[in-house]
Parts: structure tokens; C-alpha cells; sequence
């Protein structure tokens, strides 16, 4: 049973790893296929090639350059990542930049098979073999039935809508890739001149206000947080105060049709700034799903407005 057990998750495991690498190679496939050269660069980040999608600014002067950071396993040139706002921004004299975030912690959940046998290896004693098949059984239908009522409950389009937790090792190892990756883009943002302006959507936007808020990395000019939130109750309460402990101006958007998890931080993440007097926070709602041409115009115009209002 024992060795059984071991092949199957071991398998279950490859496939993971091997899903994830061929995840990886197809989205820079996609941007090089779709993109021209002049457009699609490629950014290294310790010895992995990672896709990036730059535009140039189509004004005579040059603002500085947007980072736009999108959700964990979106490609860079889907809408849901961003790709539709960074016309309206090259237009307001940005030159953007886009970027897909890690994807580790965010990975689907092991076969329903090696999750089975993990459980039972995680819960049964030395004598486990005369645990009752009854038992098993029941925890297995209730685990189920969960997962059926989490994925009715949200969207399946993107892998963090899956997790049901995110590991204290993976929740790191992303935040060290995430920064990483964040300390590549700044240096290659360096050749041009102007501010340095953030975009994160989802749980990137959640990462970065930590990242920044600890104060890992220089923080940029401003930052835009776009619906942010962390798939996990213990996890998602603490951006608030991270939120109100960043220094740098912050645009905290957020929308109705967004998830349970970035309705709750919303709330919080506004009040906090609120009690903390944080400078230059200012929180607006969409009236819609940020994922339409619209949705991408009007935010455009709330960005520029709220840097009008800093004095950029």
C-alpha cells in the first residue's frame, strides 16, 4: 500500500512539475507568435527566460514607465491581464511594460487519486489498516463536495481560483520569484527617463504591497492596486495593513464583480488607510468587471486623474 502510495504521488507530482514547464514555454510561444520583435522581449531572470511586452509611449513627451503586473497564469497579452489598458496609458505618454507574475503555489490540486492517498497517509496511525472503509469514504465525499461547492462558488478561468492554501513554502519561494522578477523589469526600466508607476492586478497587487511595504525592493514613484486579495482567510487579512504601511501613493481599485476574497480586503484595506492616515491613498470602485475595453478606458482616466491631482 505504502509503495503505491508513494508511485502515485510521485507521479502526480511530475505531471504538476511537467505542466507547469510546458505552461511556462507555451506563454512565450504565444507572445513571440503574436507579438513583433520589437514588441516581445525577453527579460532573464536567473537563467529563466521570462516574457515581457513592451510599448512605447505615442506622445511627443515621455511620462516614465508603467510596470503592469497581471494575475499568477494569465497570459501577458489576454485582456484579463491588463493587455487592453496599456494603449490608453501609452497614449497618456506612458511606455508600459507587462509581465507575468510566478505561478508557483498557484498550481492545480494533485489528482484526485494521490490527493486520497495523501490524506489517508497524513491521518492514519501505524494500525491504520483497520481504519473502517466506512470512514474513509465519507471524508473523501465531503472533500469532494467541497471542492464542488468552491468551484461553483468561483470563476475557473485562472489557477488561484483552485487553491484551497498556499503553503508558507510557496507562499515565499513566489515572493522571492515575484521579486526577482520585479528587480529585472526596474533595471530594464532604467533606459528611460520620468516616473515609475506600478499596475498589479489580483494577488500580484497583494504581494507587492507586502514586498513593498517590508520594504524589500526600492519602492517605485506610485503604485496602482487593481481588485487585490490572497485566496486564503489568514493571508488575504493581513494586506490591509500592509496596505496602510507602504509608503509610496497608492490608486486601490476594486469592483462588485470581483471575488469574495477582494470585496472583504477592499473593505478593510480602506478603513486601515483611513485609521492610519496614509498619504496620497485614494480607494475607487468600478461599476463593472475589469475585463472590457470600457472597463480598460475608464481606468485610464481615474489613473490619470489621481496622478494629475500628485503633481505629475
Amino acid at each position: 500500500m505504502n509503495i503505491r502510495s508513494t508511485t502515485i504521488c510521485c507521479l502526480a507530482m511530475y505531471c504538476v512539475a511537467f505542466a507547469i514547464n510546458v505552461a511556462k514555454a507555451s506563454t512565450l510561444g504565444d507572445v513571440q507568435r503574436q507579438l513583433f520583435p520589437d514588441r516581445a522581449k525577453i527579460l532573464q531572470v536567473n537563467n529563466a527566460s521570462v516574457p515581457m511586452i513592451e510599448s512605447q509611449n505615442t506622445t511627443a513627451n515621455l511620462n516614465g514607465v508603467a510596470i503592469l503586473v497581471g494575475e499568477s497564469g494569465r497570459s501577458p497579452v489576454s485582456q484579463q491581464n491588463l493587455a487592453m489598458l496599456t494603449t490608453y496609458l501609452n497614449d497618456l505618454g506612458w511606455v508600459t511594460m507587462q509581465i507575468s507574475p510566478p505561478t508557483i503555489g498557484f498550481e492545480p490540486d494533485l489528482p484526485d487519486a494521490a490527493s486520497r492517498e495523501v490524506n489517508e497517509q497524513s491521518t492514519e496511525s501505524p494500525n491504520a489498516e483497520s481504519t473502517s472503509t466506512a470512514t474513509t469514504e465519507n471524508q473523501s465525499s465531503g472533500q469532494t463536495e467541497q471542492q464542488a461547492q468552491a468551484k461553483k462558488e468561483t470563476p475557473p478561468s485562472s489557477p488561484q481560483y483552485q487553491v484551497h492554501s498556499i503553503s508558507n513554502a510557496h507562499f515565499l519561494v513566489h515572493e522571492q520569484q515575484l521579486r526577482e522578477l520585479m528587480q529585472v523589469t526596474m533595471q530594464r526600466a532604467q533606459t528611460y527617463s520620468g516616473f515609475r508607476l506600478i499596475i498589479a492586478q489580483g494577488s500580484s497587487a497583494a504581494w507587492l504591497i507586502k514586498i513593498y511595504a517590508e520594504k524589500q525592493i526600492p519602492i517605485p514613484d506610485a503604485m496602482v492596486a487593481i481588485s487585490a486579495f490572497w485566496p486564503q482567510r489568514n493571508l488575504n487579512s493581513l494586506i490591509a495593513n500592509y496596505t496602510a504601511n507602504t509608503e509610496m501613493p497608492m490608486l486601490d481599485i476594486y469592483s462588485q464583480q470581483d471575488n469574495n476574497w477582494s470585496l472583504i480586503s477592499a473593505s478593510e484595506r480602506g478603513s486601515t488607510a483611513s485609521k492610519n492616515l496614509k498619504l496620497d491613498y485614494r480607494q475607487r470602485q468600478l461599476t463593472s468587471a475589469f475585463n472590457t475595453q470600457t472597463d480598460s478606458a475608464f481606468l485610464s482616466k481615474e489613473i490619470y486623474g489621481w496622478l494629475h491631482y500628485l503633481g505629475w
